[in-house]
């Protein structure tokens, strides 16, 4: 199976697109007619995988309740303002390339994008995302059309 290794130059390039719109753009609200992580993106089911995929690779250093801090002292909290302030108004794809590539931290990109997909709605959902009917998918062209919101 493919693994994002093969996507790294995008990512340089895409962290660098971003920083440059963040800071010239400040904290715009996202664009009318974009979709959202408010929008119901991800199912309940895939959560679900998610939680159990999450507490094997990532909770170690995590947290199983995704506060941060566990084994890897430095581990941030992937729940709550962190998260949101992070990852505000940023594609999805971000967060899910960020997983991908560069997780767990003693094996980076070794995760299927399918499983960082699972565990990315397990997150999404821990930060009071709602779910909905589809399935968040594991393609980069799609989570590049979703924006992460802040909870409401």
């Amino acid at each position: 199976m493919r693994r994002l290794h093969r996507m790294k130059p995008l990512v340089s390039a895409a962290a660098v697109l971003a920083l440059v719109a963040s800071v010239s753009a400040g904290q715009a609200a996202p664009q009318a007619g974009k979709k959202t992580s408010l929008d119901g993106i991800y199912t309940d089911a895939q959560a679900t995988r998610g939680e159990g995929l999450y507490k094997t690779n990532c909770g170690h250093c995590h947290r199983d309740n995704l506060t941060g801090g566990g084994s890897e002292a430095g581990a941030p909290p992937l729940v709550g303002p962190i998260f949101t302030v992070q990852w505000r108004e940023q594609p999805v794809s971000e967060v899910f390339l960020k997983i991908g590539l560069t997780m767990p931290k003693n094996k980076p990109d070794s995760l299927t994008p399918a499983i960082v997909a699972d565990i990315l709605a397990f997150m999404l959902k821990v930060n009071e995302m709602p779910s909905g009917a589809e399935e968040l998918p594991a393609d980069l062209d799609k989570l590049k059309q979703i924006l992460v919101a802040d909870r409401k």
